[in-house]
Order: C-alpha cells, then structure tokens, then sequence
C-alpha cells in the first residue's frame, strides 16, 4: 500500500508501548476476511521508499477524533524521526505485511531494553532446548 501523507497521532496513541499506525478505516478489516486490506493488530512493516529505513507498526483503524485520509497514515513522532519524513507533507511511503522473521528481526534490535533481552533469550531458550533435546537423543540413537 502506498502512503502519500502521514498525520501526527495524539500522545495517547504514541510511544513505544502502543507502537501503531492508524489507517483510514476502509483499508482495516476487522474481521479478518479480505486479504486485501490489512487486520486489525497485525504487524506491518513501513518503509520509506527514498531512504530505506523502515519500521515495524501494528495496524489499527481510525477513531472518530482523528481525521486520516484513504492514502494516508497515522504515527507517532518516534516513527516518523526513524523514516525520515515530516508530518503533513508529501512522503513516499510503502506499507505491507510482515513476515514472522520480520518481526522477530525487529524485535531482536528493538529500541526498548526489556523487549531486546526477552526475545533473546527466548530464542536462545528454545535453540538450547533443541540443543538439549537432541543430545538426550544421541544414545539412543546409536544401539
């Protein structure tokens, strides 16, 4: 999907607690049926088309109090500092799915200490648990 605008969320949507971007609402689908709009809470990647950095966003839809167009995204101040744009101006934005390497790749470099480290050792927990499991096997393996 390609963003043309972006407008700035209020200060309760920002932050990277809630980490969303808000689009119109004709491009959420709550329900979870067209594939060709984005589901409410998945996880998005936002790319800037000229620059190259990205973000990666949850996808709501738009409250009554904020007024976003059909071609336009709402972020935060973080997300914007990150790619490089300014509100309200023209930008050359790219949003679509991300995969769950995607998500976790992010995860692994996220900005936030607490989240950085749970993953890590998430994922170090379950490859030496493979590890682990595979070396019980080994004997067993071999009679």
């Amino acid at each position: 999907m390609q963003i043309t605008s972006v407008v700035q969320l209020p200060p309760a949507d920002s932050g990277l607690q809630n980490s969303i971007v808000r689009l119109h609402n004709l491009n959420v689908d709550s329900k979870r049926k067209d594939r060709n709009k984005f589901f409410r809470r998945e996880a998005v990647l936002i790319r800037n088309r000229e620059t190259g950095a990205s973000i990666l966003r949850y996808v709501m839809g738009t409250p009554g109090g904020i007024s976003i167009k059909k071609c336009e995204a709402g972020l935060d101040y973080d997300a914007v500092e990150v790619l490089g744009v300014r509100f309200k101006r023209q930008v050359n934005l790219e949003i679509k799915r991300a995969s769950a390497f995607q998500v976790y790749r992010w995860f692994w470099k996220h900005p936030d200490l607490n989240v950085r480290i749970s993953i890590r050792l998430g994922i170090t927990g379950g490859v030496l648990g493979v590890l682990g499991f595979s070396v019980g096997l080994y004997p067993f393996l071999h009679l």
